[in-house]
């Protein structure tokens, strides 16, 4: 199915506002496919769906989601998060995230952050400089317990090495710590008060 252009096809019927939740649902579903997320037109997917989610016009909550999901399904290739592409689709991510999405959204949105940076430190900086870090401070504060403490275990991997240094604050270990996930919380203080440290003077 894929080989013979249906992730294409699908492509064009979502970036054309047409059966977006029928489509965004089918695209998913292929490329949730780890044969098929090997093949090119994986790749190919995704700058349509980054841009479907900056889309102005994109109205659909569910095809929002599933286009969220896609990606964070790309992006457990290797390949694919190290792409020249995937810096957009941490825009377009951390772009949902501030968009007023439903609690489920932001979930997806942050495990498919994840995936991106897991192998790529360009894009842990492509999420801090689309102001990424500062919406996952106002997650922490959510008053959802599954979407605080997914961005606290993000922040924590944002911080795990000295790739976005310049991006830690005093203000952010002060909001991390008082959350009520002691290990977890201590955990993040603990990286971003190390990128803190080795900072110049």
């Amino acid at each position: 199915m894929a080989e013979s252009g249906a992730v294409e096809a699908l492509l064009d019927l979502l970036r054309s506002h047409q059966c977006e939740e029928t489509a965004a649902r089918l695209i998913e579903a292929l490329l949730n496919n780890v044969r098929i997320r090997e093949a090119k037109a994986a790749k190919n997917a995704i700058a349509p769906l980054s841009m479907y989610l900056l889309d102005p016009q994109t109205q659909s909550q569910q095809g929002r989601l599933l286009a969220a999901l896609a990606l964070g399904d790309l992006f457990q290739n290797e390949g694919l998060a190290r792409s020249t592409d995937a810096v957009a689709a941490c825009r377009a991510l951390v772009n949902l995230l501030e968009d007023q999405p439903t609690e489920e959204m932001k979930v997806v949105a942050i495990c498919a952050l994840q995936n991106l940076v897991m192998y790529s430190r360009a894009n842990k900086r492509a999420i801090a400089e689309s102001g990424g870090v500062q919406v996952l401070l106002d997650l922490i504060s959510s008053s959802n317990p599954d979407t605080s403490v997914q961005a606290a275990m993000f922040v924590k991997l944002l911080f795990n090495n000295h790739t976005i240094q310049e991006y830690a604050t005093s203000e952010t270990v002060r909001v991390i710590t008082g959350k009520q996930y002691p290990f977890l919380v201590l955990s993040c203080s603990f990286c971003i008060a190390n990128s803190l440290l080795s900072m110049p003077a």
